[in-house]
This record gives C-alpha cells, structure tokens and sequence, in this order.
C-alpha cells in the first residue's frame, strides 16, 4: 500500500474507535493491521496526535481555525478527545510489539497519570532530550514528530508557515495550504512544501539529509549564487553537503522506512561502517560505543533497537566473530 492508502485507511480506523463502533473481530483486524507494518501505527498515532490537540485548539485558536472548527460537523471535533500516553490499559498498539503508544478514551477526560506528548504549536520553541522523541500538532493540523535530542521553533504568519531546526532530526506531515507554504529552515538550507510528509536531518558532522515519503518539496540554499534549486519527489533522498551540490536519488521502500524508524524506538543501518553505527548510537544513548580502529570499516545491516547500545555492540560482534567489553557507560568493540 502507498502512505497515501495507509493514511485514509488508518484514518477510517481512528474513526471507528472514537465511535466506539469496533467489534471484538474489527478490534482484533486492527490489532493485526497495527502489528503489520510500523507505518501503520505511525499513521494512526499522527490521527491521534492531531486530534489531542484540537478541542483547546479550536476554543484559543485564531480566527481561521475557529472557523474551520464550526465548518466540520459537530461530532468528529467535540466527541473526540484522545491523547498520546506513554502506558496504560486497552493498547491497541500492544499486538505492533510497541511500547510507547497507547490511546486512551475515558469520557472526554485525559487520565490524571498520563503524561502528554501532544503540543499546540503557537509560535514556540520545542525540543527532546537525548533518547526521547515528541509529538507536536501544529494548529495547521500539520504534524512534526521530533527525534532525539532535536530542536525547533515554529513560527506562523499569515502568508507562511515556518519552522528553524536548529539540530536533529524531525518528520513532518504538512496539512495541504498552497496559500501558506511550509518551510523547514536547517542552517542554510531551505524546504519548501505545500502538502506532503518529509524528514529533515541536521547534525554538525554530515550532510542535511531530506527523505521525501509524500508530494514534492524544494530545497534550496541561501547564500549560494550558483546553487539551484532542487526538486526532491516521493521516495527519494536528498543530500546538502556544506561544500558541494545537492544531490538527490531514489531510495528504496526499506531504506525509506528505515530512515524514519526512529519513530518506533528503531535505528536502520544498511551497509553502515561500526564507526558510523557507533556515532549514531551516541544520538540516542549516553553509553558510549568504542569500536577498535582495527575493525571500524567493517559494515552492518538491519534494525535495531535505539535504547540498547549494548545488544548492539554484542549482536555485531557474533556477526563479525569480535569480542565485547561492556564498562561503565561504555562498550567496546575489537578483535
């Protein structure tokens, strides 16, 4: 399925369980629907993000949004009032094998022990530390997922919708306004869209990296006479090197994914040095992975997960026969 098909179909989903209308085997179908792609909570999380958010929305929004709230019909704005919780009962997301998503539905009331992840984004600064991840409902009713120690300062105007990365990583799943284009800003470089759902990568020691899942943005960099800009499509990835060209190329289904599945708690490596596996587990985790010179060009591939530095080191190592030495706040890897 596209991401457009899987949207509309998690959609549909989230509708029937704010209804109140799933039937023990629905339930169960959308369990199983859940567990079968990461994609398809993502989708039904980002529903249930949105919708945290709206009734607050509606009531301090601008005029605009106020407006947009009295046009849709009564029940899908006052009946729903979900939030994005870190544990609880009725996880639907449990059968996904995810720990981190559940929905709750209690009369109209979000639980006294549960913490929000969902934000109003109202001209304001937002940010993650080392090994979460946060969920922020713009009032445009875009979306922007923050990866770990991530941050960004959204500002609206009336003619443009912007937000600054100053480090990290962030998805964004922007509501479609060709009046007021969407622009991520990270460094020199600047995405542009209108409707569609990107991630932007900004750390010091590599490239801007712009994995397209939706639409079509524009790339461009500020300052640069001859730089051209660039138009980057669905399932593609774009790289802005501080000293050469933007690059753009095809990516494929599991590259695209993976380069999203910090979402779910999940680093992807395809083909990746120890090295550069090493610096990556450094973004998420303070236990630092050391990797013996003698074997840092050797290369891994596969899924895993982002909390365990140590699982890892170890699972690398049977790959590659090396010997591991867990310390404190660090592991080594070497022959």
């Amino acid at each position: 399925m596209s991401n457009a098909e899987i949207d509309k179909l998690a959609a549909d989903w989230f509708a029937k369980v704010d209804a109140g209308d799933l039937a023990p085997e629905e339930r169960r179908m959308l369990d199983s629907w859940l567990a079968a792609d990461p994609r398809h909570l993502g989708a039904f999380a980002r529903h249930a993000a949105a919708v945290a958010s709206l009734d607050p929305l509606c009531a301090i929004g601008s005029d605009e949004v106020r407006k947009r709230c009295a046009e849709t019909s009564p029940p899908l704005w006052t009946r729903r009032r979900f939030a994005v919780a870190g544990g609880g009962a009725t996880a639907l997301a449990a059968a996904a094998g995810f720990t981190g998503l559940v929905l709750w539905k209690r009369n109209g009331q979000v639980p006294p022990t549960t913490r929000r992840q969902s934000s109003i984004a109202v001209g304001a600064d937002y940010a993650t530390d080392i090994g979460t991840t946060r969920v922020v409902a713009l009032p445009d009713g875009s979306i922007v997922t923050l990866n770990t120690d991530s941050r960004v300062t959204v500002k609206f105007t009336e003619h443009l919708r912007e937000v600054r990365l100053f480090q990290g990583e962030a998805l964004f799943t922007v509501a479609k306004n060709k009046a007021r284009p969407f622009v991520v800003v990270a460094g020199d470089t600047q995405v542009r869209a209108v409707g569609t759902a990107f991630a932007v990568r900004y750390t010091q020691k590599q490239p801007i990296r712009i994995l397209v899942q939706e639409g079509v943005v524009v790339v461009t960099r500020a300052g640069k006479v001859d730089a051209k800009p660039v138009l980057a499509v669905a399932d593609t990835q774009t790289l802005v090197p501080r000293n050469a060209p933007i690059t753009t190329r095809p990516v494929t289904y599991s590259q695209l994914t993976g380069g999203i599945a910090w979402q779910y708690g999940q680093i992807f490596f395809d083909n990746d040095t120890l090295e550069d596996a090493a610096q990556e587990f450094a973004r998420y985790s303070n236990t630092k992975i050391i990797v013996d010179p003698a074997v840092a060009n050797r290369t891994v591939t596969g899924l895993f997960p982002s909390d365990n530095p140590v699982g890892f080191a170890k699972a690398a190592a049977t790959v590659h026969d090396l010997h591991v030495t867990v310390g404190v706040e660090e592991v080594r890897i070497a022959k």
